[in-house]
């Protein structure tokens, strides 16, 4: 599947036994919300950052807290302000992607052992054009607006930084991630069927992909 001008050559879905067994034998998609994800606390996996729109570093600035009768000012040697979206802003389906760019740059790529954080077993998909578009085509159907894309990854405490749904903290690089964005507007899962995937797809445990497999 090409990516603007990146081709992603294979997607990891990472998650628990039963998850992925369904997945594999049904096709049984499940999106969480983006708010689920900016709640969770496990690192690695929830992310507070999800929705920010904006960042703005400043240094050698002053704080005053505006406590009444006794205002308190402060003078730190840096400043970060986030500006988030609030509410509901949809649901998001995560992969790990493998590109073009990625395998280019490295003569074997495996995978980080942080993505145990994410569950005991992975599909590997061959087929990503065909996964992606069943999805895609899914949520037509369904009547859903979307949008999809590999992330950036940017360094926060650099800069200042102007940002969307496909941007996150370069502390989680190493989850490659490609990510579906589901426009939604009720705040609950979305799940659906896009049938068996035993044509293109393996499933394997974390464990044996982190262990054994080497991507080229």
């Amino acid at each position: 599947m090409k990516n603007n001008t990146i081709r992603i050559k294979y997607l990891l879905k990472f998650g628990q036994k039963q998850d992925m067994e369904n997945l594999f034998n049904k096709g049984e998609v499940y999106m969480n919300t983006i708010k689920l994800f900016q709640e969770l606390d496990k690192q690695g996996v929830g992310d507070k950052l999800e929705g920010t729109f904006e960042i703005s570093n400043f240094k050698e600035g002053k704080l005053t807290l505006e406590i009444p009768d006794n205002p308190i000012t402060l003078n730190p040697k840096k400043i970060q302000l986030r500006k988030k979206l609030k509410g509901h802003i949809g649901n998001i389906y995560s992969t790990y992607a493998l590109s073009d760019k990625l395998l280019q740059r490295k003569a074997i790529h495996r995978i980080d052992k942080r993505m145990l954080l994410f569950g005991t077993h992975c599909i590997i998909i061959k087929d990503v054009e065909k996964f992606i578009s069943s999805i895609l085509e899914k949520l037509d159907d369904i009547g859903f607006s979307y949008s999809h894309n590999l992330v950036k990854y940017n360094d926060y405490n650099k800069n200042n930084h102007d940002l969307t749904l496909f941007d996150k903290s370069h502390t989680l690089s190493y989850q490659k991630e490609h990510r579906i964005i589901v426009y939604t507007k009720t705040d609950e899962p979305v799940k659906f069927e896009i049938g068996p995937m035993h044509e293109y797809a393996e499933i394997h445990s974390t464990e044996d992909v982190i262990k054994n497999a080497i991507f080229r």
